[in-house]
């Protein structure tokens, strides 16, 4: 559900939000506690990013840091807006945080902009943490701020064309939607176009400025004779996959995603990426660290290097379109 910008700022400045939910804006912990207050914050209500938060929970919990007991989380979402990412981290610094969870690019670049130094910042689903002024590349000791750290998670574009490809050896063309105005679409669409172009395959791009252009995105696409659709880390994509699935249905185009929830929409032949919630956890590990007394600027950047591969022979059915036994025999999931 979106919120109004307008809206959101009446919230944010009715001196309510530490105490209440917030509608479309994430919820609130306990009552503050004796422990560390954490603010977390994630740009959309989506699974990807939920289940980063909750691995993270889930890693602190381990540790002993349990929420109204031993500490007090502050939870939001930024309802897709960027402008309420800079709201929400600047009410953070303002409620004093003793850490901010950044869960995404847009997020981890608010936090850049208004959390002081003095506050660490600890980041996950970020596939460009530089592009958000984390650091340089890759991001080791010495190469990023001293109150950052956290994993890398840009999607692996080049693993979701080889399997586009070991499903359809002549794929040749595919598209892309996405928003150039998400510094982490943009650098994410990059890095498609690089990988693409070492496959000797066309990406044909459409952009979008929000989710609800996702559709005709999707159909002008479609016109355009592309093999399959592609997604790539990108908030109007997350928000209208629906909207793409539909269309490859319809079209009998193999439609692809680095979101593992994906392969539950009839439409979505397969998927290739990260497990969202043990990137969560590594980032909550790190944070016990960080809480524990290590300072952030001993620690370098942790990329992720484990992904799962989900297909759904329903859909591959319905298009028309087989899929390899070695494929199925791998996947961490099949849709019947």
């Amino acid at each position: 559900m979106a919120l109004r910008r307008r809206d959101f700022l009446g919230l944010m400045g009715t001196g309510a939000v530490s105490t209440v939910a917030l509608a479309a804006c994430g919820k609130l912990g306990a009552s503050k506690v004796k422990g560390p207050t954490i603010g977390m914050l994630q740009m959309v209500d989506a699974p990807p990013p939920n289940a980063v938060r909750k691995g993270f929970e889930a890693a602190l919990a381990k540790a002993g840091y349990t929420p109204g007991q031993s500490v007090n989380f502050i939870q939001k979402d930024a309802a897709g807006e960027l402008p309420n990412t800079t709201l929400v981290m600047k009410k953070f610094v303002a409620d004093q945080v003793d850490m901010v969870f950044a869960i995404g690019t847009p997020p981890l670049q608010a936090a850049m902009k208004t959390v002081p130094d003095t506050t660490p910042v600890v980041f996950a689903y970020c596939s460009n943490p530089w592009g958000a002024g984390a650091g340089t590349p890759p991001g080791g000791v010495g190469q990023h701020k001293p109150n950052v750290i956290g994993t890398i998670g840009t999607n692996p574009m080049g693993k979701e064309l080889d399997l586009a490809r070991t499903i359809n050896p002549a794929l040749k063309t595919v598209g892309v939607i996405f928003n150039p105005g998400e510094p982490n679409s943009e650098y994410e669409a990059k890095v498609l176009r690089d990988e693409a172009k070492q496959r000797g395959i066309t990406v044909v791009e459409q952009a979008v400025a929000n989710s609800g252009e996702v559709l005709q995105a999707a159909q002008v696409l479609a016109e355009k004779a592309i093999e399959a659709f592609v997604k790539i880390g990108d908030y109007a994509t997350i928000q209208g996959f629906g909207s793409i699935a539909k269309v490859g249905l319809e079209k009998k185009i193999p439609v692809y995603s680095v979101d593992a929830d994906d392969i539950k929409l009839p439409g979505c032949l397969a998927t290739v990426g990260w497990a969202y919630f043990d990137d969560g956890y590594a980032a909550g590990e790190i944070a016990v660290r960080v809480l524990k007394g290590e300072s952030p600027k001993t620690m370098a950047f942790e990329p992720l290097t484990k992904t799962e591969t989900n297909v759904n022979l329903a859909t591959a059915k319905a298009i028309g379109v087989t899929v390899p036994e070695a494929v199925i025999q791998d996947a961490n999931q099949v849709v019947r």
